[in-house]
């Protein structure tokens, strides 16, 4: 994939995606999650509006990683279904969607500029 930003963008994906989950249980716990996560997406679709909502999927990845790791060698299926799977889906929604958004800003942005 050949996009033309550097690798330290989508490093930095990865590293804020291994430390997402640990706010995921801050009260109110959903919710505060899912904005912490739209704001982060954002953060990403803004700077780097090319990729728009596939920083959703490099944020989220690592808790992907991790959890099918979980599942595969733990076999903790109950757990990942009480859980992991709505931390992941609301990381995965979440930030897609905020990056998306502030994407389409930036975009319209660069183009009311030129």
């Amino acid at each position: 994939m050949k996009t033309g930003y550097s690798k330290l963008s989508y490093s930095l994906a990865i590293i804020a995606g291994f430390f997402l989950p640990l706010t995921a249980y801050l009260e109110p716990a959903p919710y505060t999650f899912a904005m912490i996560c739209l704001l982060l997406g954002g953060i990403f679709g803004y700077f780097w509006p090319k990729e728009s909502w596939r920083w959703g999927l490099w944020i989220s990845g690592p808790s992907i990683a991790f959890i099918i790791l979980s599942i595969a060698f733990a076999g903790q299926l109950k757990v990942f279904l009480e859980k992991d799977l709505p931390v992941i889906l609301t990381t995965l929604i979440a930030s897609s969607v905020g990056s998306f958004l502030l994407a389409l800003i930036a975009i319209k942005q660069a183009k009311s500029k030129s």
